[in-house]
């Protein structure tokens, strides 16, 4: 369902999943943070920075290569039927240049 932002606007999502190593820690002494540190973490930062809007009309969620082979070979209608109503696969015509990355 769409949920609006105070202003009205209706809330936009960016998602980018990657899989692989990283490294954790609490950062700062005065106000500590948890954070998450490595190339696992800027691959998704740098997917959802890149990746088309996502909204509760139009899902998407965009996973690297690493997190696909991960799941395991699935045909279309298994993972259809894994995700839920409402979503579809739709496989990128080419792979999308990250910045910073190969």
């Amino acid at each position: 369902r769409d949920i609006p932002r105070p202003d009205g606007t209706p809330t936009v999502l960016k998602i980018g999943v990657s899989s692989g190593p990283f490294t954790t820690g609490i950062i700062g002494l005065q106000s500590p943070r948890y954070s998450i540190f490595g190339d696992t973490v800027n691959t998704a930062s740098r997917m959802a920075s890149t990746s088309i809007q996502c909204t509760a009309s139009n899902p998407f969620v965009h996973i690297s290569p690493s997190s696909h082979s991960l799941l395991g070979p699935q045909t279309e209608s298994e993972w259809l039927r894994r995700i839920g109503p409402g979503m579809e696969i739709v496989p990128r015509e080419s792979l999308t240049d990250v910045k910073g990355k190969g």
